[in-house]
Parts: C-alpha cells; sequence; structure tokens
C-alpha cells in the first residue's frame, strides 16, 4: 500500500510529536517534584514562608532557613499528618487515594512516551498500517489514565503547587496530541480491502 503524504498531515503528525514531547517532560518533572501542595505560615515580623509540601509520594516540612524535613509516605504512613487537607476520612483511606493517584499517574506517563515514540513512526506508516491505530489508542488511555491520577490525588491534596501545575499542562497537551494524532491516522489510513475492492470493480468497468 502507498500513502500517499502531504505536507497538512506531515504539519499534524509533527504537532503531535511535538506536544508529546513537551509534555513527557512537563509530566516528568511535575510528578517527580514536591511543590503539589503547599503551606505557608506568617512569622511575627509579617513575612511569610512555605513551611510544608506535599505530593503523592513524600512530604517534607521547611524553616525559615529553608532546611527540610522529609519523609517517605510508604514507609511511614504517619507521614499524613503533612497532609493538610479539609476532607474528612482517615489516614488508610487517604493513602489509598494517594497511592491510586501515583500509580495511575505513572501508568499515563508510560502512554505519553508508547504514543509519542509510535506518533514518529506513523511517518512510515506505509509499511505497517496498524501503527495508525496504535499511536491515538494510547495517547488517548494516557488521558484517561492522568486525569483519573489527578482526580484521585485532588481526594487528599489541594493542587496550589508548580508541580500540580505543570503536570495539568501536561494532561491538556496530550488532549491536543491526541487530536492531531487522531486527524492525521485518519487522513492516512487506508483500508487495504476497500481498495483491492475498488481495483476489482475499476477493471470490470473497464
Amino acid at each position: 500500500m502507498v500513502v500517499k503524504y502531504n505536507t497538512c498531515n506531515l504539519a499534524l503528525i509533527s504537532l503531535s510529536v511535538i506536544f508529546g514531547a513537551i509534555a513527557l517532560l512537563l509530566a516528568c518533572v511535575g510528578i517527580g517534584s514536591s511543590n503539589w501542595q503547599t503551606t505557608s505560615t506568617n512569622t511575627t515580623t509579617g513575612q511569610t514562608y512555605i513551611d510544608s509540601v506535599a505530593n503523592f509520594f513524600y512530604a517534607c516540612r521547611l524553616n525559615l532557613t529553608g532546611d527540610a524535613q522529609c519523609g517517605q509516605r510508604s514507609n511511614d504512613y504517619n507521614n499524613i499528618q503533612y497532609y493538610i487537607i479539609n476532607s474528612t476520612g482517615n489516614s488508610t483511606e487517604w493513602n489509598l487515594h494517594l497511592n491510586f493517584a501515583a500509580g495511575l499517574s505513572i501508568i499515563g506517563i508510560i502512554f505519553i512516551f508508547i504514543g509519542t515514540v509510535t506518533n514518529l513512526l506513523m511517518f512510515f506508516g506505509d509499511r505497517s498500517t496498524w501503527i495508525y491505530l496504535i499511536a491515538p489508542t494510547f495517547l488517548f488511555n494516557a488521558c484517561l489514565f492522568m486525569l483519573a491520577g489527578l482526580a484521585e490525588g485532588a481526594r487528599v491534596l489541594l493542587y496550589n503547587g508548580y508541580s500540580a501545575n505543570l503536570y495539568e499542562v501536561a494532561h491538556v497537551l496530550i488532549i491536543f496530541s491526541l487530536l492531531t494524532s487522531a486527524i492525521a491516522a485518519g487522513c492516512l489510513y487506508d483500508r487495504p480491502l476497500y481498495t483491492q475492492a475498488s481495483k476489482k470493480l475499476k477493471r470490470i468497468k473497464k
């Protein structure tokens, strides 16, 4: 099968790859940094400083000098005291939500990586037509898992830090990557059976 790449299709694939690559970078930085939830304290002199930060994996308390005391949530479930929240429940329930949020978010990042790589392979889709289905499918799953991770984490954390913002921007970029990838795949995909049937009909008419 011969696939005709025009400027529009190449531009769509390129945009999808660029969006996916940027989203992958932002998501990795966001999930790996601690400032998903931050709480601030006012000093007696009127200054404001961040006294605690937290993400899905660990939490830290900071002092005026900037020194941090951190603890891994998986090793110390009592570390839930660092998570200042406005919700009901117990530490076991909160930790379950954070476990699910961490797992879903990481799976979403893995899907971003696979989807972006398969987007690159769409440039060679004339050799394997299945690639036109694989790339949008992985990006779609990335959108779902990232959103599910954010929803689970929101049951415990208040997303007011830059790390959460980075991950949320990555989710938006993946939506755009999915749209451009799906449009390009739809334009380029040509069913072999339909093509063969069309050729037979043309021969009969002749």
